[in-house]
């Protein structure tokens, strides 16, 4: 063999029937940028014909002649490498058909290498844009564009997939291009893995979606986890008939605390122009009045800007609290609620629920009571499933919003779900896994 063969090449290759011709690579400057080429053959001898099957016999298939490929094979010392590649070319006699050399590094027809296919893989499930990608791994946004749709292809979600039996529904700002002006995404609630990312988050849609399912698929469905959303629950109850509805604590705590901070707020600003150093406090302490009040100290003293005396943070907002008879008995009874919540106590939660009607508090506040009163099955049943909450999904759509923000938006809906669900389900954990292969046996 007249080449040399060598398995501690620069590029760290190690592949049979591979001969490098030359030890040192040329240097020269290729699309403008200083670039590493090595030269290497690819042959052997066949023993069957690719396309009629024939064995090798009696010299059935003979070579003729090379076919010239230059493959990029990444960052070689901060430099993009490029292999000159002549792959053996074999001539079958018995059917007259020719074929080329394979090898497992490089994809036939492809001048690409797998393993800057599998960095690119790598990269595009993190929070990072297509240019970005590109620019690190020396290759065109197109590249990475096309292997993003190739990759997406492999983790798509299967419609004959079983559903979990804990759930978990939410929605995201969507792109331009849907109907709706919010797109659905729903996952699974134990391992929190993406099942789909759907364009419209309307009932109609929804339930033509879910009808794909058979009836005793949606039968397994045990628990699903929902923000107040009127049309997830009616969904829900037509086509889950055995779910209960958890109404996600998220929500629950984010609507109370909303309501109490804006009791605050219309407080402070009858202030605004009778009485400053009021606001001023009022506005400045604002983090006091929505903190747990079990977790207020009441014995360490020190100086607090805009008070005269040393305060504790306990004495601080009591204070506060004096300025307004409205906005203590909104503080009062929304953290009533939010402890009888954090207790998991659903006795306790109905009673304050029922003694807050009467009582002179924010108009916000009755009517978060009211709605409250009025999904009160389902919030017990958020209590009797305290580990069940949308606060992995929600942490989901935060990496979706920094995926589109990176991106400086998308325009294409498909292309904005192949990156959420590669982000999602290209790289599981072997815990995920393990959960997932048990739902499956159960």
């Amino acid at each position: 063999m007249p080449y040399a063969y060598n398995k501690t090449n620069q590029l760290g290759l190690k592949v049979n029937n591979l001969y490098f011709i030359n030890q040192t690579p040329k240097e020269m400057y290729y699309k403008c940028i200083k670039t590493l080429f090595y030269s290497a053959v690819l042959t052997y001898d066949a023993i069957a014909c690719e396309c009629c099957g024939i064995k090798n016999e009696n010299h059935t298939i003979i070579k003729n002649g090379k076919r010239a490929t230059l493959i990029y094979m990444g960052e070689v010392i901060y430099k993009p490498a490029y292999l000159e590649l002549n792959k053996q070319r074999f001539y079958c006699k018995a059917c007259g058909e020719t074929f080329t050399a394979k090898t497992p590094f490089v994809q036939p027809k492809s001048t690409i290498s797998n393993s800057v296919k599998l960095a690119i893989a790598e990269k595009v499930s993190e929070a990072r844009s297509e240019k970005a990608i590109a620019h690190d791994l020396l290759i065109s946004p197109s590249t990475v564009h096309r292997q993003i749709k190739f990759i997406a292809q492999q983790v798509k979600p299967k419609l004959s997939d079983i559903l979990p039996s804990h759930l978990s529904f939410d929605e995201f700002k969507s792109t331009n291009d849907v109907e709706g002006a919010m797109s659905f995404i729903y996952c699974d609630g134990e391992t929190h893995e993406i099942l789909d990312v759907l364009p419209d988050r309307r009932k109609s849609a929804l339930e033509a979606y879910f009808n794909r399912f058979s009836l005793k698929t949606r039968k397994r469905v045990k628990t699903i986890s929902v923000d107040m959303y009127k049309p997830y629950i009616e969904l829900i109850k037509k086509l889950f008939p055995n779910a209960k509805i958890i109404i996600d604590r998220f929500h629950i705590v984010q609507a109370i605390n909303r309501e109490i901070n804006r009791c605050r707020v219309s407080v402070m600003n009858q202030k605004r122009s009778n009485n400053r150093p009021e606001y001023n406090k009022l506005k400045r302490y604002w983090r006091l009045f929505l903190n747990n009040p079990n977790h207020l100290n009441a014995t360490h003293y020190h100086p607090f800007r805009l008070f005269k005396s040393w305060q504790s943070t306990y004495s601080a907002l009591q204070y506060l609290l004096t300025l307004d008879d409205k906005l203590e008995a909104t503080y009062h009874t929304g953290h009533q609620i939010l402890n009888a919540l954090r207790m998991n106590n659903p006795k306790r939660f109905e009673e304050v629920l029922n003694k807050a009607k009467n009582e002179n508090i924010f108009e916000g506040l009755k009517r978060i009571i009211k709605t409250f009163i009025d999904y009160l099955p389902y919030i017990k049943n958020t209590m009797d499933h305290p580990n069940f909450t949308n606060g992995p999904i929600e942490g989901i759509i935060n990496k979706i919003k920094l995926i589109k923000r990176n991106a400086y938006g998308y325009r294409n809906f498909i292309n904005f779900r192949n990156r959420i669900l590669i982000i999602s389900r290209l790289f599981v954990s072997e815990h995920k896994k393990y959960i997932k292969q048990q739902n499956r046996v159960a």
